[in-house]
């Protein structure tokens, strides 16, 4: 739909009187504004916007990669500002993961090991849109120990290499050995 099209709708054949040439009286001005935010018709953001109007803009952004654990809440929020309404999309790894709307959180109630990735909030408003700074996402998990017996058999002053067991994980874990229920404080024999 044109500009034409939206003024036609709006008021019929419109001819501005002197006084106001070549502008579009203000009433005139906010029905087609209003009609044209509607239909996301964003050639008319400049056209529409006024002196009071403010572009989007994030009042934080993401810091470095953040881990959490396999199964928690996980909540990130999109801290933006500007004119109202502000209506804000969340995308994972460039896909939208949701449509516009004015919730400004994301929530995911059981993080998963396919939630990772690198999220991003993109807010918008009739002045514009914006697209916030990546924020990367990690899931801390732990696998099951798979079962691998090891015995060894090793002359007295001799060295016995245990190899640590497999176990599917992120980030990589750190082994800790016991022998005979005490922990084994590494040094340059162990």
């Amino acid at each position: 739909m044109s500009l034409s099209a939206v003024t036609r709708s709006l008021s019929g054949p419109w001819t501005p009187s002197p006084s106001f040439s070549p502008f579009i009286t203000f009433l005139q001005a906010s029905l087609i504004c209003s009609t044209a935010a509607q239909l996301h018709l964003s050639t008319f953001s400049t056209m529409c916007s006024t002196a009071g109007d403010v572009a989007p803009y994030f009042k934080t952004e993401p810091g470095p990669p953040e881990i959490h654990l396999e199964g928690n809440r996980l909540v990130m929020t999109c801290l933006a500002e500007g004119s109202w309404p502000l209506e804000f999309k969340w995308m994972l790894n460039n896909t939208d993961i949701t449509a516009f709307s004015p919730e400004y959180k994301y929530t995911i109630s059981s993080l998963q090991r396919f939630n990772m990735g690198v999220y991003q909030c993109v807010v918008r408003n009739r002045m514009g849109a914006l697209l916030q700074r990546r924020a990367e996402i990690q899931v801390a998990y732990m696998g099951d120990f798979i079962d691998n017996d090891q015995r060894k058999t090793v002359t007295q002053g001799r060295a016995a290499i245990l190899n640590s067991p497999a176990v599917s994980c992120f980030p990589r874990p750190q082994v800790t050995w016991f022998r005979d229920g005490y922990k084994i404080i590494p040094s340059n024999r162990v």
